[in-house]
């Protein structure tokens, strides 16, 4: 073996171990991902419960969703305590990137939804268009699995913008089997992987 094959084995050999290492980071949210989908579904079904009861004013919304930030970000270190993955991966800076930014637009749209005075909450409509685009990112990163996920938010986006009376209800269902599903998925595959005691080829 020449020099250049050495150096070609050994890039191969540097993305196989970079791409186990991403995958693991990205099963290690597994069971944080099936804990968030609890406590957003939660959230969104309570936002539901406020509107129907008539609710117009940002300060039971404010209280409930500053809560379920607040127990979300807590249990995101508590279940990453227990976990030995090393420094964080690209993978996982991405995953922090893409969540804090979804968070923080949807933060921004019920801001600008209460300054400009609707009645009719369009929340729903672009929480699901804003999920969307971040899975949407997730695929260009993570597998082309996420795009589907991504192109099924869209079309759900237009079913509420439809039913707008129904739309918190909607978003609770969509985003329990989305992220509830998707985290289900990672955990299996982690305790897979922990099992086997060896990497796996990529999974999403």
């Amino acid at each position: 073996m020449n020099r250049e094959e050495a150096n070609q084995a050994l890039e191969i050999i540097r993305r196989v171990v970079s791409q186990a290492r991403d995958d693991s980071s990205l099963q290690n949210w597994g069971a944080i991902w099936m804990f968030h989908g609890v406590t957003n579904t939660t959230g969104f079904a309570g936002t539901q419960w406020l509107w129907s009861a008539g609710h117009r004013t940002p300060h039971a919304y404010a209280v409930l969703w500053a809560s379920i930030l607040a127990i979300n970000i807590v249990t995101i270190f508590l279940f990453k305590r227990g976990q030995t993955a090393g420094a964080r991966s690209f993978i996982e800076r991405q995953i922090w990137a893409i969540w804090s930014t979804l968070v923080g637009g949807m933060v921004l749209a019920a801001f600008c939804n209460w300054l400009l005075g609707l009645d009719r909450l369009f929340m729903p409509t672009i929480s699901c268009i804003l999920l969307a685009t971040a899975f949407s990112m997730m695929g260009a990163l993570m597998g082309r699995i996420w795009f589907w996920v991504a192109a099924f938010l869209a079309v759900m986006s237009l079913v509420m913008a439809c039913l707008p009376q129904l739309a918190f209800s909607m978003l609770a269902g969509v985003w329990f089997v989305v992220q509830f599903g998707a985290g289900f998925t990672l955990h299996r595959a982690r305790l897979r992987r922990l099992a086997s005691q060896r990497p796996e080829a990529r999974l999403v």
